[in-house]
């Protein structure tokens, strides 16, 4: 089979399409036939050696796809030869992958695989830290930072589903922004242009309850902060201007009742109890119109290094995904 290999750490440039041997799914396991890949900002980081997870050459990235079940592994009984599914598993960036059957998921009727392969990582990381992780409440008030990216076009809207009364943004661009006011957002800050912390507190002069935080840096942790009211929650679930070494001083968080809580995604994939309810929320609800996933581009398989140079440089929009075959 094709897949998109790399044999050494570094950038794009050490991505390379190769004929690899083709998997087979061990008990509980499912084989796929891929029809799109979701790329992730991780994914550049796995290359370079700095996720969480080491690489073993040669190495396949890729953590979700969508396609169509070829076979299943001894014990699996939920999915069926010919079932279109999405999935979060190790490996995606190839014509066939695996993954553990229990986070394999049915993609509805009136959903692409290009659609389904941009929902599991980000519909899941959105749904969680808002929900999980943030406990926003009908009513409350967010600020989601990076909210034309894949993570961010979906917790807009997510927030608004959940009955949140005030959505605010923030995006590096015009363009970006225009988009996130077309999801629902009531503010939407240019960060390039201006503080996001004093236009915040200048919409809102009590603050907002929940942060969605995934720049990272002690700058962005302090204003992040200083946009919440008392009994705020921010939450940290990345850091993508690769600064991991930011600082906050805890005792500053008493006087307004903070709170500050991670999240982490790998680690809750195998609780289908967690992860199965919203994304079939989110999947129906794409499939019927009623949340908009944006596929900001799409790439054949082979021009996978070109779709990491885009991802890293920041220019991109809602969710980039390998189309295969």
């Amino acid at each position: 089979m094709r897949a998109i290999r790399f044999h050494a750490l570094g950038g794009p440039d050490v991505l390379r399409v190769e004929d690899a041997p083709e998997p087979t799914p061990k008990p509980g396991q499912v084989l796929l036939a891929v029809r799109a890949v979701g790329l992730n900002y991780a994914d550049t980081m796995f290359t370079k050696g700095q996720y969480f997870i080491r690489p073993t050459f040669p190495a396949i990235p890729g953590m979700e796809a969508a396609g169509e079940v070829l076979a299943v592994g001894e014990g699996v009984t939920d999915v069926r030869v010919g079932d279109r599914v999405m999935a979060l598993g190790d490996g995606a960036y190839a014509e066939q992958m695996v993954a553990p059957a229990y986070s394999v998921y049915p993609i509805p009727k009136g959903l692409s695989f290009e659609q389904a392969a941009a929902l599991p990582v980000q519909g899941l990381t959105a749904h969680h830290v808002l929900t999980l992780s943030g406990r926003l409440a009908p009513g409350e008030k967010v600020l989601v930072h990076a909210a034309a990216g894949g993570v961010g076009t979906l917790a807009v809207q997510i927030a608004r589903r959940l009955g949140a009364s005030f959505v605010a943004g923030t995006v590096g661009s015009p363009a970006k922004a225009d988009l996130v006011r077309s999801l629902g957002a009531d503010l939407v800050v240019n960060y390039r242009e201006d503080d996001f912390a004093t236009q915040i507190r200048s919409a809102v002069k009590e603050g907002v309850d929940v942060v969605l935080e995934m720049l990272g840096g002690t700058d962005v942790y302090k204003r992040s902060l200083a946009c919440l009211a008392p009994m705020g929650r921010m939450v940290v679930f990345g850091a993508a201007t690769a600064d991991v070494r930011g600082t906050v001083e805890p005792v500053g968080l008493m006087h307004k009742n903070l709170t500050i809580t991670g999240y982490y995604m790998t680690p809750l994939i195998k609780r289908r109890e967690l992860c199965a309810p919203p994304l079939a929320e989110l999947a129906a609800a794409a499939a019927e119109g009623a949340l908009r996933v944006i596929v900001g581009k799409t790439y054949p398989l082979a021009d996978a290094a070109e779709a990491h140079r885009d991802l890293a440089g920041r220019a991109s929009t809602g969710k980039l995904v390998l189309v295969v075959g």
